[in-house]
């Protein structure tokens, strides 16, 4: 395990059990009824597993975040598996990229903006991608391929599809028949993680226009999901 990790998880043993985290759980009840109803830092955290549950809490602890420090750190908590999986593939040759990957990440969580729509969690791994990226560049300009949205900083309308959508979301849709599981797979791994179209289109045994058509209906299709709040 990265030292980081080590580290971030003392601190959260030590966190958990505080005069703060009881304090802030106190706080919650009377001023943000999404968090009600939880003992302990662990229960809020264990609600990202809870499909009805994950987004609104994950957003009260994004609008509390810019004042709130035990907020702020309980929703890196609820992060942690995403920025992990994230680092390894989009830092996957960087022997800093965990640590650069969590200090953006905290970056973003202290300023989130309270009226940006969409999941929380996929906003932010998107933005933290985005800077990641955008720091090789300037270490190392030959390091990764540059494309738009690493120029200029602009959204498509792809990354509008996931900042509204968490994985867990995107799997639902599968089930639900909006797609099938090698398309999810296409989505996730090209809009994520930067995997080009043309290497899946060869595994798939598919050209790269075929897939990214396929991918393109998909998209369609999510576009029109009601997005929870």
């Amino acid at each position: 395990m990265a030292p980081i990790l080590q580290e971030l998880d003392r601190e959260w043993d030590e966190l958990v059990n505080s005069p703060r985290a009881r304090r802030a759980l106190m706080r919650w009840v009377n001023t943000t009824p999404d968090l009600a109803g939880n003992d302990t830092l662990t229960e809020v955290c264990a609600r990202r597993r809870d499909p009805a549950r994950c987004r609104p809490v994950m957003k009260a602890l994004a609008d509390l975040a810019s004042g709130d420090e035990v907020a702020a750190r309980t929703l890196l908590k609820m992060m942690m598996p995403g920025l992990v999986c994230l680092a390894a593939h989009v830092g996957n040759d960087d022997e800093a990229a965990i640590d650069e990957v969590i200090s953006l990440a905290w970056e973003r969580i202290c300023t989130y903006p309270s009226h940006r729509a969409g999941s929380v969690a996929a906003n932010i791994l998107l933005d933290v991608r985005k800077r990641y990226r955008q720091h090789r560049v300037i270490d190392d300009p030959n390091s990764i391929e540059l494309s738009e949205d690493t120029i200029d900083g602009s959204v498509s309308v792809e990354d509008e599809v996931l900042g509204h959508l968490l994985i867990g979301e995107l799997h639902q849709a599968q089930l639900g028949g909006l797609m099938s599981s090698e398309v999810l797979a296409t989505i996730i791994r090209t809009r994520l993680f930067d995997e080009p179209l043309s290497e899946l289109a060869a595994e798939q045994n598919l050209t790269p226009q075929r897939l990214c058509h396929r991918r393109w209906r998909a998209e369609l299709r999510l576009r029109e999901l009601p997005l929870a709040g």
